[in-house]
């Protein structure tokens, strides 16, 4: 991890020596490739469910996850008079850039992070959120598997898993492929990561072992649906059947806790 840059920088760690021509081999406002390791493993120690979180419940969360004590430290240091609204925002306030996906990222402007005495509207909006009977999960999406999906019409506007309480149903959206059944059909889940890029990137995917079928917008973490019955998803017949999906969703613990709420899961 380098110093200046990603949670490296407020960490007593040199500066990488490199060649000034390997900087035209990063697209404009995308992030170098240890960056993307750095914000990687970041974002592996913080769960999406804590959010939005203030400097406390972050450094506790890193601790709880067995993050290293460089990053643990790292995080000790993060300003105290503010709540971080994701992982972005914990990223930035550690000295990393803010990626833009695209030349048009409508999300570049967002803000990440709000002033603490916030926090009580925001945690109380996102238990509202958790007790809504419709709730929707949209995918994490890492540059490079984006780039990849797109030729398969897979994209943050074609990506998504809706948790209905009200019709009994979970849906799964990647594309045009999609998965369908009824919640009392979920017979467990488990949060797992991280991937082989190879097993993720591009269109869904069907492990040989067991047909268990992958809709992934990353290969850091997401969240595996196993069902009693098995499923179509592949192929709109239904000849290919799967046991299980495994989902990359922004949200890998408030899916799981969504759909803890249906009579079946565990």
């Amino acid at each position: 991890m380098r110093g200046g840059s990603g949670y490296g920088g407020r960490m007593e760690r040199g500066h990488d020596v490199h060649d000034s021509h390997l900087d035209d081999e990063t697209p404009s406002g995308a992030l170098d490739e240890e960056s993307v390791r750095d914000r990687s493993e970041l974002a592996r120690h913080l769960r999406g469910s804590i959010f939005p979180a203030d400097r406390a419940a972050v450094v506790a969360c890193a601790i709880d996850e067995d993050a290293p004590v460089e990053l643990v430290d790292a995080l000790r240091s993060l300003p105290d008079d503010e709540v971080f609204l994701n992982v972005e925002g914990v990223w930035e306030a550690l000295g990393g850039e803010r990626e833009r996906r695209t030349l048009d990222d409508p999300h570049v402007e967002e803000p990440r992070t709000v002033a603490a005495d916030l926090a009580g509207d925001l945690a109380a909006d996102r238990a509202a959120i958790a007790d809504a009977p419709v709730q929707e999960f949209g995918f994490r999406f890492d540059l490079v598997h984006r780039l990849a999906a797109a030729p398969f019409l897979v994209s943050p506007s074609t990506a998504s898993v809706v948790v209905d309480h009200t019709r009994g149903v979970l849906r799964a959206r990647f594309g045009p492929w999609s998965v369908e059944t009824s919640l009392r059909n979920v017979a467990f889940t488990r949060s797992t990561g991280p991937y082989h890029a190879v097993k993720t990137v591009g269109p869904p995917h069907v492990s040989l072992a067991d047909r268990g079928l992958t809709f992934a917008t990353n290969d850091q973490r997401g969240v595996c649906i196993q069902f009693d019955e098995p499923v179509r998803g592949i192929e709109p017949i239904g000849l290919v059947r799967h046991p299980a999906i495994t989902v990359t969703v922004d949200d890998v613990d408030g899916l799981r806790a969504a759909l803890a709420r249906s009579p079946s899961a565990g």
